[in-house]
């Protein structure tokens, strides 16, 4: 079997430069793969998508909540259960973090309630564990 003339332009044209031993480790790669995974390999690399520009909710509740200290997953438990006393609803729900707790929370409460009380339980938990004594 021998190569038409356009076919060995093509070969010096890809390969000519290049030393025997990359040119064996090239037909072997070719020989071992598939023409989509070859094609995918040569493609250039996909641009990292830009990151949305997240929920403004969540984004409040991080920095509200910011002073309790501890996981996300264990805010989001605080802050449904001090919206569930608050509220006097039965919530049983169990977010992994914030951005699943605020839409948990939507169901039931507008975006101005769920702010409120954040806003209480940090100021509630500050009562509770502050080292200042307060005369009633």
């Amino acid at each position: 079997m021998s190569l038409s003339p356009a076919d060995k332009a093509l070969l010096r044209k890809a390969l000519g430069k290049r030393p025997k031993t990359e040119a064996k480790r090239i037909f072997a790669l070719v020989r071992a793969h598939n023409d989509r995974t070859l094609a995918a390999a040569l493609a250039p690399p996909k641009k990292a998508q830009a990151q949305r520009a997240g929920d403004p909710l969540v984004r409040e509740l991080t920095q509200t909540l910011r002073p309790i200290l501890g996981p996300a997953s264990e805010k989001a438990d605080l802050l449904i259960e001090h919206l569930a006393k608050k509220h006097r609803r039965k919530l049983a729900y169990e977010p992994k973090g914030l951005a699943q707790a605020a839409r948990q929370l939507r169901a039931h409460f507008s975006d101005d309630q769920i702010r409120a009380g954040a806003q209480s339980l940090v100021t509630h938990l500050e009562k509770l564990h502050s080292s200042r004594e307060t005369v009633v």
